[in-house]
């Protein structure tokens, strides 16, 4: 399976990308093989401390095998990287729409 986290600031596909990857209001879940995606309410944004982590436990449960970013903070990083998930940084100002139209290709 092959599912994509993007950080999202709204919960469709014409958002901009939220820069904070932990804190992020949405995350898209892009299914590459399926061309099919839903957005997810990250309810762990507003924790005070330890989120990178808890946020990475989230999106392995959901199947995520990969995250594009604008930038991921170090423990979270640690913990994509021991759950073999890879991340791939990504530049700031683009919306949703064009990151899934570039990883389609």
């Amino acid at each position: 399976k092959m599912i994509v986290a993007i950080p999202s600031v709204e919960n469709n596909i014409d958002s901009l990308i939220d820069e904070r990857f932990a804190r992020c209001q949405f995350f898209c879940l892009y299914n590459m093989k399926t061309k099919e995606f839903d957005f997810t309410e990250n309810d762990y944004r507003n924790g005070s401390g330890g989120v990178g982590p808890k946020v990475v436990e989230f999106l392995a449960n959901k199947g995520v095998s990969e995250v594009y970013a604008t930038e991921v903070g170090p423990k979270a990083q640690k913990i994509l990287d021991m759950l073999n998930i890879r991340t791939k940084l990504i530049d700031t100002g683009q919306t949703v729409k064009q990151i899934i139209t570039n990883i389609s290709k």
